[in-house]
């Protein structure tokens, strides 16, 4: 535990409860595309007799990850390597159900900052975005260092507005929280909601 770490637990030390978004907070979101990307790979070599260009697809993928989203990206994997258009259902599935050949592993000082927040006895909850089941996948295969049962879920898409602020108003009402009672601590936040903002980035120095 950082000098900086134990500050931040000092000036937030009022906060019963801490609430992290999921992707690039807890865990660098591309260890999981990236992961995904693989089992592509592999997948393609086993099921198209003559195409052995796992790596080639595989480093093709992590080439374009920072310059396309998502569907763009399967969209350019499959006509680069003229993949047929039925495989698209395939690929995207994979993100939703893959089991990966490795745990996907905390940022350092969030494990070390959630520990020291175990130990406080505070309040401890995740409020990720984005496709449910795929959301769920990661959450399973994370090395949470015995954590897991320390933390409470939700999610953004099972809300009727589907917003970070709903979610937030359903979890204050399930355990009796107030505004003030809570840290968001995240890449961003929606801007009518009223709770304290800690950037991941302050937390997180990579």
């Amino acid at each position: 535990m950082s000098v900086y770490e134990n500050s931040l637990l000092e000036k937030y030390s009022n906060k019963k409860a801490f609430v992290f978004d999921l992707d690039n907070t807890i865990f660098p979101a591309k260890d999981y595309d990236f992961q995904v990307y693989y089992l592509f790979g592999q997948f393609m070599e086993y099921t198209s007799p003559g195409l052995q260009e796992g790596k080639r697809i595989v480093d093709f993928l992590v080439l374009k990850h920072d310059s396309l989203n998502r569907n763009e990206l399967i969209d350019a994997c499959l006509h680069h390597f003229n993949i047929n258009e039925e495989i698209k259902e395939n690929f995207e599935r994979l993100f939703r159900i893959s089991r990966l050949p490795l745990k996907l592993l905390m940022y350092k000082q969030v494990l070390e900052f959630m520990q020291e927040l175990v130990t406080d006895r505070k309040l401890i909850f995740i409020v990720t975005s984005g496709e449910q089941e795929e959301q769920l996948n990661k959450i399973r295969q994370i090395e949470w260092n015995n954590l897991e049962k320390y933390l409470a879920c939700y999610f953004v898409e099972e809300t009727d507005s589907k917003t970070q602020k709903e979610t937030l108003e359903k979890l204050q009402l399930d355990h009796g929280l107030i505004n003030d009672d809570i840290l968001f601590i995240g890449t961003s936040i929606e801007n009518d909601i009223i709770v304290d903002f800690l950037p991941v980035g302050e937390l997180v120095k990579v």
